[in-house]
């Protein structure tokens, strides 16, 4: 008996500090990083999530460290030195996966570790609302009749929706040029500026551009309309069975403990289920998507493998290119 009091003790000896570990975070702020620019997809969701972590995060904020360049590597790198205390994270989007297969990068997908998925929002080509091009057919017929010259806007080299847009020409048999900027912010300002012709962009970029009545979408990349854009077609709907787009979540440093990943979630998972985040995310046009960690995790490594897939197959890129 006096050695299971002893054991019992000893055991809670070691749980304890864990407990009190979790209780406790975070005692300091934890930083963000978004590898994008400022005013881009990724970075107004994580400002609509920064506006009420203090609420469940002990009082503590959430601060947003933008450091865009070279389609998000400046950023990882600059998450790749930070230690695993949950105190540095990275908004994990699709643009980071793709990178990993676009380019020659020293990153792989097991330097992150998964803890919650936020919003998946289908992607969608934004044009001016003066353009000639008034459907996706408009758009397309164009790029038949002249190869590689509409320009086509994106948020980085070997992001997301570059990737999309290049997976969108070859689905339907053309050529576009293909524009990168350090962010959709920056990319939808070129298109306002008639830089570029059009850009494929995800919510919430340009969202209020065409509610204000500058840009007009030529359609959505999902499968229904979306609530923000009402009377925007799908490519569906013009017969194109085209479906992809941007997941954003966030991530820590591989090696992080489970306890303070445990605790991330949580905090994340109650920011997503405020009503001031809520209706932030609405007038963002953003599709909740919620992933628990170990679920975000194997769609992860899904998504990774169906990047890797569909670049190694089409040749696509720095790495796989010809």
């Amino acid at each position: 008996m006096k050695n299971k009091v002893i054991a019992t003790a000893l055991l809670l000896t070691l749980i304890f500090p864990f407990m009190a570990l979790a209780a406790d975070f975070p005692t300091k702020p934890v930083q963000i990083i978004v590898p994008w620019s400022a005013g881009g997809a990724t970075d107004l969701i994580f400002r609509a999530i920064a506006s009420v972590f203090p609420k469940y995060a002990n009082g503590q904020p959430l601060v947003i460290n933008n450091i865009p360049g070279a389609g998000a590597v400046t950023g990882v790198t600059e998450f790749l030195k930070a230690k695993p205390d949950g105190y540095t994270l990275i908004s994990l989007a699709t643009p980071i996966i793709t990178k990993i297969h676009w380019s020659e990068v020293k990153f792989t997908v097991d330097d992150f570790l998964p803890i919650i998925n936020i919003v998946n929002d289908p992607s969608y080509i934004l044009v001016r609302s003066n353009s000639p091009y008034k459907t996706l057919n408009d758009l397309i017929e164009a790029a038949r009749k002249n190869p590689e010259t509409i320009t086509m806007g994106n948020g980085g080299a070997g992001g997301g929706n570059h990737l999309v847009a290049v997976a969108f020409e070859e689905f339907v048999g053309v050529k576009f040029v293909h524009v990168p900027y350090n962010g959709g912010g920056p990319a939808i300002t070129a298109l306002l500026g008639g830089v570029v012709d059009s850009v494929m962009a995800a919510a919430p970029e340009g969202v209020s551009n065409v509610q204000n009545g500058d840009l007009r979408v030529l359609a959505v990349m999902g499968p229904s309309r979306l609530s923000i854009f009402p009377d925007a077609p799908t490519a569906l709907e013009y017969g194109y069975d085209f479906r992809l787009g941007m997941w954003r979540g966030v991530a820590a440093p591989k090696g992080t403990p489970l306890e303070t990943v445990k605790a991330l979630h949580d905090i994340f998972y109650k920011c997503m289920n405020d009503p001031e985040f809520l209706a932030k995310a609405k007038e963002l046009g953003s599709v909740l998507s919620y992933m628990d960690s170990a679920s975000f995790q194997s769609f992860v490594r899904q998504q990774n493998q169906f990047w890797e897939n569909l670049m190694k197959s089409k040749k696509l890129g720095e790495k796989y290119g010809q």
